[in-house]
C-alpha cells in the first residue's frame, strides 16, 4: 500500500534496494520532480525528524519532501550518484585523517542551535540502566553486567563531567562508510541517528572500528581542532561513554539480525573487562 501512494503521489516507479541499516529504501525516477528520487521510510520518529532536520539543514540541494503514511515516516530526497571511499585504515592517509575532522567539525558547527534532534537530558548512569535493561533476557545480558559492575566507581564522575560539557549535534553513525564521494567531493550521508550529545561520542566508534593508529587519529583531532574547540573526556567518562557505545550496538543488533556492526560491541565489553577501555589519543 505504501509503495502504491508514493508511485501515486509522485508520479513514479519506484523500486526497493538492499540496505543493511534495516531501513527500507527505495529509487525511481519521478515525474513530479523531473528526477530520480532516493526515498527512505521508517518506523521511528526519532530516526525520521533527525534525517528530515538535517537534511533540511545540511544538505538542502537535495531535500525534496517528507511525507506521513499510517505508521510509517518517509523522507524524499533527490538520488545521488555516489562512490564509496576506501574504507580501511592502511589506505588513509595523513591528510586525509585531518580533512575528515575538519569535516566533522563543519558538521557539528553547522547542525548544532540549527536543527532539533532528539535530546535526551537525564544523566548518563541513568540512560546506561535503561539499555542494561532492554538488555535483561538477551544474549549479551552477562556480558554486560558484568563490564556495568567494574564501571559502577566511574559513573559519578562521568555524570558530572558528561552534563558540563558542550553538546553538538552529533552524527551519531561517523564512518568511513558513511563518507561517500559526489560530484568529486566528499560528503556525510546518513543522518537518521543524529542527536543532541558531546563531540567525542561522533570520535569513539571512528577510532576504535576504523583508525587504530595513533598518529592518524592526532592528524583527525588537529583537523577537527582547526574548526572547533575540542578536549578529550577524562578516563572515568571514556570508559563509560565506551560502554554506553557498546550497548547502543548491542540494542540495535537485537533488533536487526544482521549485525551491521559485526562484534565491535563485543569486543568494547572485552576491553572493559580486561581494564584496558581507553582510546589512545
Amino acid at each position: 500500500m505504501l509503495l502504491d501512494f508514493l508511485n501515486d503521489y509522485y508520479q513514479a516507479e519506484l523500486e526497493n534496494i538492499h540496505d543493511v541499516a534495516g531501513n527500507q529504501h527505495l529509487v525511481g525516477y519521478s515525474q513530479l520532480y523531473d528526477c530520480d528520487l532516493f526515498v527512505k521510510i521508517f518506523e521511528d520518529e526519532a530516526m525520521f525528524y533527525a534525517e528530515q532536520h538535517v537534511n533540511q539543514v545540511y544538505c538542502p540541494e537535495i531535500y525534496l519532501d517528507s511525507v506521513l503514511y499510517e505508521d510509517y515516516y518517509v523522507v524524499v530526497l533527490k538520488d545521488r550518484k555516489m562512490q564509496e571511499v576506501t574504507a580501511e585504515e592502511k589506505n588513509l592517509l595523513p591528510k586525509q585523517a585531518q580533512k575528515y575532522g575538519r569535516m566533522l567539525a563543519d558538521f557539528h558547527n553547522q547542525l548544532t542551535g540549527q536543527v532539533k534532534v532528539f535530546n535526551d537530558e537525564r544523566p548518563l548512569s541513568q540512560r546506561l540502566a535503561e539499555k542494561i535493561a532492554n538488555l535483561k533476557g538477551t544474549e549479551h545480558e552477562t556480558d554486560v553486567v558484568q563490564a556495568y559492575q567494574i564501571l559502577q566507581a566511574d559513573l559519578a564522575a562521568a555524570d558530572q563531567e558528561y552534563q558540563q560539557l558542550p553538546k553538538v549535534v552529533v552524527h551519531g553513525d561517523f564512518s568511513l562508510r558513511n563518507i561517500m564521494v559526489y560530484d568529486k567531493h566528499e560528503i556525510l550521508i546518513d543522518f537518521e541517528k543524529a542527536h543532541m550529545g558531546v563531540a567525542y561520542e561522533d570520535m569513539l566508534k571512528f577510532f576504535y572500528n576504523e583508525v587504530h593508529a595513533v598518529t592518524l587519529r592526532k592528524e583527525f583531532l588537529k583537523g577537527y581542532r582547526r574548526q572547533r574547540r575540542f578536549e578529550i573526556p577524562q578516563i572515568q567518562l571514556q570508559r563509560v561513554m565506551l560502554f554506553f557505545v557498546a550497548l547502543d550496538i548491542l540494542e540495535y543488533h537485537v533488533t536487526h539480525p544482521k549485525k551491521k556492526f559485526g562484534n565491535m560491541a563485543t569486543r568494547m565489553l572485552q576491553t572493559i573487562v580486561a581494564g584496558d577501555a581507553l582510546l589512545t589519543i
